[in-house]
């Protein structure tokens, strides 16, 4: 398979999104794990740090920043935090759809189970704020072979799970066009957490750096994408907001030369350009 280019809308270097994990769990989340707990509330209450606080706090900093963010956002944290969901909604942030739940593990469901999940996990965003999610991201980024044909079948326009690429790309599968946004790691407060012991200084180098190297490449001729990812219960905590700011402020010094988008807004330019496809083939 070639390499990909890309060429942005109005000649930008390089697209840049900002983005929320916004998750939800039953039983225990992702910290303070035991198995021998059914229901864990220390883990739950670290969860529950993203729907009470970080939220609100990654919110007012996108609004005073003037950008949109696309949420990555758990079915169930509607049902825990409808209030927050509906207000990201009418400042226009986009909502994807991230599954019921984190717990969930696409791997572990029959091909029926898992169009069952992503049914409902649509469903909820739908019901909520009345507009259907374009975009895809699954728990863990742990997808199946059938993960992409079951969400061009249902509607789905684009795909966050793969590692694969630097830049967005095209695919068809099911007779449809689909544009894969690859996962980036770049900057991803998850891997910059550190049990709580991250610092904001660790966190936006790492970014810089990356950014750095891309936009030179960009000088050079080849455009690039680069992502922020960043976990409400995480991110929204200070010692992690704090780099998100530097970021947000560091991206906009460039100017009209970044395209700071939505992974829709992404998805409708590449789509709408009639840009070439790969016929995507699952890995074996």
């Amino acid at each position: 398979m070639q390499r990909h280019d890309i060429t942005w809308p109005n000649g930008e270097l390089m697209a840049c999104t900002f983005r929320v994990a916004y998750e939800a769990f039953r039983g225990s989340g992702k910290f303070k794990k035991d198995p021998k707990i059914e229901v864990n509330q220390a883990s739950l209450s670290h969860a529950e740090y993203g729907g009470r606080v970080g939220i609100w706090r990654l919110m007012e900093m996108f609004e005073r920043h003037g950008i949109k963010s696309s949420i990555n956002l758990n079915g169930i944290a509607i049902e825990m935090w409808p209030d927050s969901v509906k207000a990201l909604f009418d400042a226009g942030h986009e909502l994807a759809a991230h599954q019921t739940t984190n717990n969930i593990h696409l791997p572990a469901l029959s091909e029926d189970e898992e169009r069952a999940e992503i049914r409902a996990c649509t469903r909820m965003i739908e019901d909520c704020v009345g507009k259907r999610p374009v975009g895809w991201g699954s728990a863990g980024n742990l997808h199946t072979e059938n993960t992409l044909k079951i969400l061009a079948e249902e509607g789905y326009r684009y795909f966050g799970d793969p590692f694969d690429e630097d830049i967005p790309y095209v695919v068809n599968v099911a007779g449809r066009r689909m544009v894969i946004i690859p996962k980036l790691n770049y900057a991803n407060d998850w891997r910059a957490w550190s049990g709580g012991l991250g610092t904001p200084s660790n966190y936006f180098q790492g970014f810089k750096e990356s950014f750095d190297f891309l936009y030179q490449e960009a000088l050079a001729g080849r455009p690039g994408y680069i992502d922020v990812i960043t976990h409400a219960e995480l991110g929204g905590r200070p010692n992690i907001a704090a780099a998100v700011d530097q970021m947000i402020r560091y991206v906009k010094q460039y100017g009209s030369q970044i395209w700071i988008a939505t992974r829709e807004e992404i998805t409708d330019y590449m789509l709408g350009a009639n840009l070439p496809a790969d016929d995507y083939v699952p890995y074996r």
